[in-house]
């Protein structure tokens, strides 16, 4: 590999950034999650982030989401530094994310989960939701329409009425996650979709995630064991292991990396 994609440096010839973490290092009191973690994610491209338990992968999601602050380094998206931003501030600017749990409103209905994403979007102030305008009712309509049309074009438009918690575990992997793309992002982060699921409803999860990212112009990032999403999916790769980056590259050429064979199987061979 080369210095620059050791580094997380921009590659020769690559688009500018979605995603840059500069020297990224993060402790939880005496404890060092990260360390001098560098890469870059270009847009459009769908890139996975793996290594063993521990490596921190979450933590990185989380920092760049502002869950939490780095202790070091820096996080920019498309060039602006956004390091430190509340959750809510990077959101706004066109980041949203899952988590390994899932975390929908279980008593909503699939289209009110869909619907409560599109909340911090609407063009209101809060005298005109207090009072219900004419424009709070027109914008209302907006809402319903475009979560509406979410569902029918991902394919869960047959159970918008259904109560969330009702609905099969696959299905609810995939609600989350139109749920995220309904605060409308460029970049969405993606952490275990496919846990828990069986064979079939990865394959399915896989199809689900590559249109998404195709028909909303999406930058994917996400955090998987399941190696055959991780190299069926992603065009690129970023390996962790003990908070720091031991490879970064194209999928194939992760996967024969001795530095990773060691990481997971404990030998280079």
């Amino acid at each position: 590999m080369t210095n620059a994609e050791i580094s997380g440096l921009p590659r020769p010839g690559a688009a500018p950034a979605a995603l840059e973490l500069i020297n990224v290092t993060h402790h939880f009191g005496g404890l060092r999650a990260l360390c001098g973690v560098n890469f870059t994610v270009a847009p459009g491209e769908l890139a996975g982030i793996i290594g063993p338990n521990g490596a921190g992968k979450t933590t990185v999601f989380n920092l760049i989401s502002g869950v939490y602050k780095p202790s070091k380094g820096n996080i920019l998206f498309h060039g602006g530094d956004i390091t430190g931003l509340r959750s809510s501030a990077i959101t706004e600017r066109g980041i949203a994310r899952t988590f390994q749990n899932i975390r929908l409103f279980k008593e909503l209905t699939v289209l009110d989960n869909v619907r409560a994403a599109h909340y911090a979007r609407m063009r209101v102030n809060p005298l005109e939701a207090l009072f219900h305008s004419g424009r709070h009712g027109s914008e209302e309509k907006r809402v319903t329409a475009e979560s509406r049309d979410l569902l029918d074009r991902f394919g869960l438009g047959a159970s918008a009425g259904e109560l969330s918690r009702n609905l099969p575990y696959g299905l609810q992997r995939r609600l989350e996650i139109l749920r995220a793309a309904a605060t409308g992002p460029s970049l969405i982060l993606l952490d275990e979709p496919a846990a828990g699921m069986h064979p079939g409803e990865v394959e399915q999860l896989m199809s689900f995630i590559l249109k998404l990212k195709e028909e909303l112009s999406l930058t994917v990032l996400l955090i998987e064991h399941q190696m055959k999403l991780v190299m069926g999916m992603c065009s690129h790769v970023v390996v962790l292991d003990f908070g720091m980056v031991i490879a970064d590259g194209e999928a194939g050429q992760v996967r024969s990396d001795p530095g990773v064979r060691k990481a997971y199987m404990g030998s280079a061979k």
